[in-house]
C-alpha cells in the first residue's frame, strides 16, 4: 500500500527538522568556539603587553648592577676620577642597551633650528653665528626609531641688537 500524501508530507517534514537542529547545532558550536577563540586572543594580547618590556628590562640588568656597584665603590673611594670613569662606563652601557631597542639620541649644537626636532627656551644674541642657529643644547633631543620621543630643549641664535644711536654723540 502506498503512503498516503500526508504521511509522506511529515517524514519529509521532520528529516527537514532534523536537518535545522543538526544545522543549529552547528552553528552554535561554531559561535562558541569562535568565542573561545576571541577569549584566548585576548588573554594571550594581555599576556604580551604585561610582559612586553620582560627583554629589555632584563638587558637593564646589568646596567643596574654597575650602579649598585659604583655606589658601594663611592662609599670608600677618594679618587673622583675613578668615580668619573666608572660613571662614563655605565651611561655608555646603557645608551648601548637603548640604542640596541630604537632609542636615537641626536645633536643639535650647530644645528639650523628645526622646530619639529627642537624647542626652544631661550634665544642669544650673537654675531658669531648666522641667526636661527643652536647654540646651546640644554636638554638632548631622541628619537625611538625614526619617530620623534622627545624635542631637545635649547637656545637659539639671534643677530645682536643694534645700538641706539646716541643723540648727545654726533650729527648736528
Amino acid at each position: 500500500m502506498k503512503k498516503h500524501w500526508t504521511q509522506r508530507l511529515k517524514e519529509e517534514m521532520e528529516k527537514i527538522k532534523k536537518e535545522r537542529d543538526e544545522y543549529k547545532n552547528l552553528y552554535l558550536r561554531a559561535l562558541a568556539d569562535h568565542d573561545n577563540y576571541k577569549k584566548r586572543i585576548e588573554a594571550e594580547w594581555k599576556k604580551a603587553v604585561e610582559y612586553a618590556n620582560e627583554r629589555l628590562v632584563f638587558e637593564l640588568l646589568p646596567v643596574l648592577d654597575n650602579f649598585e656597584r659604583a655606589l658601594d665603590a663611592m662609599k670608600e673611594a677618594t679618587d673622583v676620577d675613578s668615580i668619573k670613569k666608572g660613571v662614563e662606563m655605565i651611561y655608555k652601557s646603557l645608551l648601548e642597551v637603548l640604542k640596541k631597542e630604537g632609542l636615537e639620541p641626536f645633536d643639535s649644537r650647530g644645528e639650523k633650528f628645526d622646530p619639529r626636532l627642537h624647542e626652544a627656551i631661550s634665544v642669544k644674541e650673537t654675531s658669531e653665528v648666522e641667526p636661527g642657529v643652536v647654540v646651546e643644547e640644554f636638554q638632548r633631543g631622541y628619537k625611538f626609531k625614526n619617530k620623534l620621543l622627545r624635542p631637545a630643549r635649547v637656545s637659539v641664535s639671534k643677530e645682536p641688537a643694534r645700538a641706539k644711536e646716541d643723540p648727545t654723540k654726533g650729527g648736528m
